[in-house]
């Protein structure tokens, strides 16, 4: 018996986890060109960043991009730090770009893939859209979408 409902509990479906807003701002970042595909194709850019964030309170944030210059698309992956530590990950995926003047807007969607802490085992998906000057590869912006309740897996 205990065998039979500790299955039906593991196969509970994560949408049936009450998901709750998540967004904020993102006061600095700057973004770093690490290497290069074959140019002008491929960059691969390491971008970090401070806010805060309903869920996070003050936080920081890393992500590891490859842009890809033929499509206008990036891949990678994030990792958002509460302001007690616990983390978030996620895969970042994004499509497009604009520019004006010396400033490009950046949209991207982050699926989260997990975390440490309260949000161990965490859901969900979010839309980062930073405006970045393109002179000093330094951005600001903000996110919002939704995620499991902190702490909803346990």
């Amino acid at each position: 018996m205990a065998a039979m409902i500790l299955t039906a509990a593991l196969a509970v479906p994560a949408a049936a986890q009450k998901l709750v807003p998540f967004e904020g701002a993102i006061r600095q970042g700057q973004d770093v060109d690490v290497a290069g595909g074959p140019p002008p194709v491929t960059v691969v850019v390491a971008a970090s960043g401070t806010g805060t964030g309903a869920l996070l309170g003050q936080f920081s944030f890393t992500q590891v991009t490859t842009v890809n210059f033929a499509n206008n698309t990036s891949t990678g992956s994030g990792q958002w730090i509460a302001a007690n530590g616990d983390s978030i990950y996620t895969t970042v995926f994004g499509a497009g770009a604009s520019v004006t003047g010396d400033f490009i807007t950046i949209t991207e969607i982050n699926t989260v893939t997990g975390g440490t802490g309260r949000f161990t085992g965490a859901q969900g998906s979010f839309t980062v859209v930073r405006v970045a000057n393109i002179l000093t590869l330094s951005f600001s912006g903000s996110f919002h979408g939704t995620i499991t309740s902190p702490a909803a897996a346990h």
